[in-house]
């Protein structure tokens, strides 16, 4: 089996009408309402935004990357191929947040905290992908 075609057209069906896509908008909007609201706090918010940040910050980019990926498969095509689909499930199953999110917020609080003494950060990062490679292998092979 070659090289998966890019996300395009197909006979897969793409919406964002399922409770998955909504339970990782309200995810990220839960992520957002916090780090809105230690940023507008009157005292103190300085060292509050640094250790949100810190704790939360690598999975941030995380649902945001989730979010927008399945948005722009969604509207991109609405009707996707194989690549679309697996990706968009990948996703929207949840299994790869389950295992990436905890991971890199691991690896990325060990890599902090010890100043980059411990270099955790960049492995974690790899693992996650290789994470997603795998997970997305097994949604698009069927």
């Amino acid at each position: 089996m070659g090289w998966p075609a890019a996300p395009g057209t197909g006979p897969y069906p793409l919406t964002l009408n399922v409770p998955a896509f909504y339970l990782l908008g309200g995810v990220l909007a839960v992520f957002g309402g916090m780090l809105y609201l230690l940023y507008t706090r009157p005292y103190g918010h300085r060292r509050a935004l640094q250790g949100y940040l810190e704790a939360a910050g690598i999975s941030l980019v995380f649902l945001v990357f989730s979010f927008l990926l399945v948005v722009w498969l969604a509207v991109h095509d609405p009707m996707g191929n194989r690549t679309s689909r697996a990706l968009f499930d990948v996703v929207l199953g949840g299994v790869w947040l389950t295992f990436a999110i905890p991971i890199v917020t691991v690896g990325s609080s060990v890599h902090h905290r010890s100043h980059g003494g411990v270099p955790w950060m960049l492995p974690s990062v790899a693992i996650a992908v290789g994470l997603f490679a795998l997970i997305f292998a097994v949604y698009y092979g069927g």
